[in-house]
């Protein structure tokens, strides 16, 4: 393996839900830059099935639920992008380029990632997934 190739560790679904479970926050900032690559990048890589079972997982932790009744940012940000009835495809149009994303919405916009935001003004159509 060269340096410029990314090692890989691969867990199954249950693993992975646990290590999710292991880094509802708030906790150290370690745990929280995978809470958000759980919400960024590894949502993407999950089936819808999946999808669905991790937010019903962790949804029924009383440690999440206590930081959504907190108000803690990042668990809301969670329960944004995992909820099913949050799932938007929203298609738009920017200096000619056409394009579709997968979005949930927070704060009032649909967010790509949780600092990524559409500006509405390039959103040509919004589909709920749900």
């Amino acid at each position: 393996m060269n340096n410029t190739e990314e090692r890989r560790f691969c867990v199954d679904f249950v693993e992975f839900s646990f290590l999710v479970e292991a880094c509802i926050p708030p906790q150290p900032i370690a745990r929280s830059m995978f809470w958000a690559n759980v919400i960024n990048e590894y949502y993407h890589q999950m089936s819808e099935e999946e999808r669905v079972k991790l937010w019903e997982w962790i949804s029924s932790n009383p440690t999440y639920q206590d930081g959504i009744k907190l108000g803690i940012k990042d668990c809301l940000l969670f329960d944004a992008r995992f909820d099913p009835n949050n799932q938007y495809k929203v298609h738009t149009h920017y200096e000619d380029e056409k394009e579709t994303h997968l979005c949930f919405k927070w704060n009032g916009q649909y967010h790509i990632s949780n600092t990524t935001s559409i500006l509405e003004d390039y959103i040509t159509k919004v589909e709920n997934l749900f």
